[in-house]
């Protein structure tokens, strides 16, 4: 059987289409005096971190006791380090950094891993490749001043 991560917050963003003018316009000088006194001085603010949360399910049950990372996708820009946070025992997790619940915005390539502790005889488990973010296919851009939500539904695909 194989197995297949799936999501329903795999929804693309959005681009941003400008409708470019038929004919140039010049501003005027008293235009420009606004534009530079309304921009300010020094530094645009940047972005702070965001809460990153949401639920994992196997086979459509929650997957207790695992272990979901977020790593840095340096590929899309994001630097930093992986974060990382428990399951409990409903399947839900919250990302944490040094106690606080706050992740940088960026792109992020997802691991998910189960619990030694759940493994029987019998059991089934999580596909070698959902516990490598290089390797997972899963990714979410965290945004910016928000809580950002990601639940994972891992089914068994005949």
């Amino acid at each position: 059987a194989r197995r297949r991560a799936m999501s329903g917050s795999d929804r693309p963003a959005s681009a941003e289409r400008v409708p470019s003018p038929r004919h140039p316009v010049t501003p005027s000088p008293r235009l420009l005096l606004l534009l530079v006194a309304a921009g300010g001085c020094g530094e645009a603010a940047k972005p702070g971190p965001a809460g990153v949360s949401g639920a994992v399910t196997f086979a459509g049950r929650p997957l207790a006791g695992g272990v979901i990372v977020f790593a840095p996708d340096r590929d899309r820009g994001t630097p930093g380090k992986p974060v990382s946070a428990a399951l409990d025992a409903d399947g839900r997790y919250r990302l944490t950094r040094d106690g606080v619940p706050a992740v940088p915005p960026g792109w992020y390539r997802v691991a998910i891993a189960d619990s030694p502790r759940s493994w029987g005889d019998d059991a089934v488990r999580l596909p070698p490749p959902l516990k490598r973010p290089d390797r997972s296919g899963l990714a979410r851009e965290v945004r910016a001043g928000r809580e950002n939500v990601f639940d994972f539904h891992v089914e068994l695909v005949e």
